[in-house]
């Protein structure tokens, strides 16, 4: 039988204070998605997740990172503003989340 978050480190819900909103943030490919949805998983909450598939500019980006930091981060951010949105017109403090990303790592 495979450990949850909670088992492998002998933790309990219930003596544990969580916020309404978890985020997780890194570089990219460390292994942000996979340890908020174990999160999100082992806590019963709910995710939300970057879309890296959705932004336009990425394979550009990864080209010629030079010539489209800009867009790609711009893209990012209005998707991040928009999913943050989405949560405050739902009720936030109705379930917890976890994500992947913070709105304030983005200096723009």
């Amino acid at each position: 039988m495979e450990q949850t978050f909670l088992t492998k480190f002998n933790l309990e819900t219930e003596s544990i204070c969580v916020p309404n909103y978890i985020a997780v943030e890194g570089a990219i490919g460390v292994g942000k998605t996979t340890l908020t949805e174990k999160l999100a998983s082992s806590l019963n909450y709910d995710v939300i997740l970057e879309e890296p598939d959705e932004n336009p500019f990425l394979e550009r980006f990864y080209k010629d990172n030079k010539n489209h930091a800009l867009s790609v981060q711009l893209h990012f951010l209005f998707q991040r503003l928009k999913k943050l949105q989405n949560l405050r017109q739902a009720d936030i403090f109705q379930s917890v989340r976890v994500s992947d990303f913070i709105i304030e790592k983005d200096p723009i």
